[in-house]
């Protein structure tokens, strides 16, 4: 009787985290993507760099030699405000505008963006990402 029990409850408790990483966080997920697309749109390097990990941002500023503010313009990033897919897995996700996929990563900030305008190179591979941490 008592493995029936132990399995039980180790099954409610796989279905209660099955349910971590959505609602709010795929909410905040794509609000950084949105905010990130908006600042890439207007030019404002400032503010699509407060949307970057630490990891990201730091990886920018040593490849292009410059402050983040200033690199992040130049990388070949094409800003397409509409969200067409998104997923959350517990500290991780993945949100798809039209033409571009974007990798996030929970941080003690928030969600940050830890990859962008990545395309996959065919259905089994790795992305390929013009900005990645």
């Amino acid at each position: 009787m008592f493995p029936r029990l132990t399995a039980a409850v180790a099954l409610v408790g796989l279905l209660a985290l099955a349910g971590c990483g959505t609602g709010g966080d795929l909410r905040e997920a794509r609000g950084s993507v949105d905010r990130f697309e908006a600042a890439i749109e207007a030019k404002d390097g400032a503010a699509a760099c407060e949307e970057l990990s630490e990891d990201t941002s730091s990886s920018l500023e040593s490849s292009e030699k410059k402050p983040c503010e200033q690199a992040i313009l130049s990388v070949e990033l094409t800003p397409s405000r509409s969200i067409v897919d998104s997923d959350v897995w517990v500290t991780g996700a993945q949100v798809k505008v039209n033409g571009d996929t974007l990798f996030l990563d929970e941080t003690t900030q928030g969600w940050k963006i830890s990859a962008a305008g990545c395309k996959a190179t065919s259905p089994n591979a790795p992305y390929d990402c013009e900005l990645e941490g």
